[in-house]
């Protein structure tokens, strides 16, 4: 089942863009789930349950989609910042080490990070951890905190959203 929210595919960035008008025109039949996002100039394929997936590339002609304007919309973090975020948390392993260091989070989503291994010769397997998010850290991103077994941690540095 999918998180309403968008899977990335990987793209070609040294295609020229498409010229055919193909994305365009299926994106107006109501009975093709090709969609086209004004605010974000993006297309994408529409699921069922709403689920969204990024079209990179035109289905006809190959050409590359129209850039997107989804940077706009959340703030530049430095290599110094990441640097800085880097060594605020390299010291902290498990989640009492995070909560002692942050204080509570400003998130807490028992299932809110998700891990699929690539499919090989057996079935895919998904794997649910309990993500916490910490917005004070920074003034430019969210510091997010994957808990595994045994209280383990992980982090990462996610651009805030612009206002």
């Amino acid at each position: 089942m999918f998180d309403h929210t968008e899977v990335q595919l990987v793209f070609a960035a040294d295609v020229a863009e498409c010229a055919c008008g193909t994305l365009e025109a299926l994106s107006r039949e109501p009975s093709i789930p090709i969609v086209f996002d004004a605010e974000l100039n993006e297309y994408h394929i529409v699921g069922a349950g709403q689920e969204k997936v990024m079209i990179y590339h035109c289905i006809s002609c190959g050409g590359r989609a129209p850039a997107s304007r989804r940077p706009e919309l959340f703030m530049h973090v430095s290599l110094e910042e990441m640097e800085r975020l880097r060594q605020v948390t390299q010291g902290l392993k498990t989640l009492d080490d995070v909560i002692h260091a942050f204080g509570p989070p400003d998130v807490d989503q028992p299932g809110g990070y998700s891990h699929t291994e690539a499919a090989g010769s057996g079935p895919r397997r998904t794997t649910w951890h309990r993500q916490m998010v910490f917005g004070a850290v920074s003034d430019t991103a969210n510091l997010h905190v994957a808990i595994g077994l045994d209280d383990k941690v992980q982090f990462s540095f996610m651009p805030k959203a612009r206002d």
